[in-house]
């Protein structure tokens, strides 16, 4: 029986960063928590502050709350102060460098750092490419990946190359492999899990990208349900994941989910 649901959210819940909700989701939302499923947030999101997220969500429909968001930028954040890093050079939108300078982490721009944290960044450039690869080749810096998604939509529905992308240039040029500390990271799903108090058996992982969310979470022995509104419209993407990764759902809309939903 499942008991609790882990949520991506944009692509899933919401169109893109216009946070328009998909249609069906809240009303699927709201469903699921009337028969008693639990629910948390799941997101690789690297421009936003959690309550800013939680804010557009509530201010779309959706009830929701902080404390059921789990974010990679919080996960980033605990990492860097498990291994006493402080020094640091991201890729990153403003908003994330807000977040870390927040939480007490120094932000030079130069490559004598002790970690290069990469989010998404729609500004990059060669010359932060080059200052990122210094820093891990010539000072022995960590690579730290808020997640490894391959695109991304913006707010105006435009596809493009996301974090992942620049993750595997940097580990390709360094000869390295990133911590990554978002989806698909194990450790991720399991914070999640045990925030709930639930089995993998017991719960399902909603998503709209088989690559960064459902294949590590059906590593873990999660079950999962790719949505096909988002980032992928065409189930034939799964033909570039081994069977085994593949999800046992696949549905157009909330709507076939909610008739498909397993019991």
């Amino acid at each position: 029986m499942i008991k609790a649901i882990l949520f991506d959210i944009e692509g899933t819940l919401v169109k893109d960063k216009r946070y328009q909700a998909l249609p069906g989701a809240v009303e699927f939302v709201r469903a699921r928590r009337a028969g008693d499923v639990a629910l948390r947030l799941i997101t690789n999101n690297t421009t936003d502050r959690p309550e800013e997220i939680v804010r557009k969500l509530r201010d779309t429909g959706f009830d929701v709350r902080v404390d059921e968001l789990f974010a990679c930028t919080t996960a980033a954040i605990e990492a860097l102060a498990a291994r006493g890093l402080r020094r640091c050079y991201l890729i990153g939108t403003p908003p994330l460098r807000d977040m870390l300078r927040d939480a007490g982490l120094a932000l030079v721009d130069s490559p004598d750092v002790e970690a290069v944290v990469v989010g998404h960044d729609p500004a990059l450039t060669y010359a932060m490419l080059r200052t990122a690869t210094q820093a891990i080749v010539e000072h022995g810096a960590l690579l730290l990946a808020l997640h490894r998604n391959r695109v991304f939509h913006d707010d105006r529905h435009q596809l493009g190359p996301s974090a992942g992308a620049t993750v595997a240039a940097l580990a390709y040029a360094a000869s390295v492999e990133p911590l990554v500390v978002g989806k698909p990271s194990p450790d991720f799903y399991r914070q999640a899990l045990a925030s709930l108090g639930v089995s993998v058996e017991q719960t399902i992982v909603v998503s709209d990208d088989p690559f960064a969310d459902l294949a590590g979470a059906k590593r873990l022995g999660l079950r999962t349900a790719f949505v096909l509104c988002g980032a992928y419209g065409d189930a034939a993407v799964l033909e570039r994941l081994a069977p085994e990764e593949r999800p046992e759902l696949v549905v157009r809309d909330y709507d076939e989910l909610a008739r498909r939903w397993p019991e």
